[in-house]
């Protein structure tokens, strides 16, 4: 049985000074993604599923504008929170 990607891992560099105001705005559409923690490097990761991984990326470069964030990659998850 082929293992299909269900859900994505999405990396984001985020000043910890606005992990909160990050995380605020980006779980502020529901369903859409979940920030989970953050992870080795200092990194904020996020989970979303594969049909909202185009909008999900599009609402994180929109706060760009905002504050310093930068995503680092993008990877299919592997079932762990």
């Amino acid at each position: 049985m082929k293992n299909e990607v269900l859900e994505y891992d999405v990396y984001l560099r985020v000043k910890k000074e606005d992990i909160h105001l990050v995380t605020y705005l980006l779980e502020s559409v529901d369903n859409l993604m979940n920030v989970r923690n953050v992870v080795e490097g200092n990194l904020m990761k996020i989970i979303c599923p594969k049909d909202t991984l185009d909008e999900s990326l599009t609402l994180i470069n929109s706060l760009k504008e905002m504050t310093d964030l930068e995503v680092v990659r993008v990877e299919p998850n592997n079932g762990k929170v």
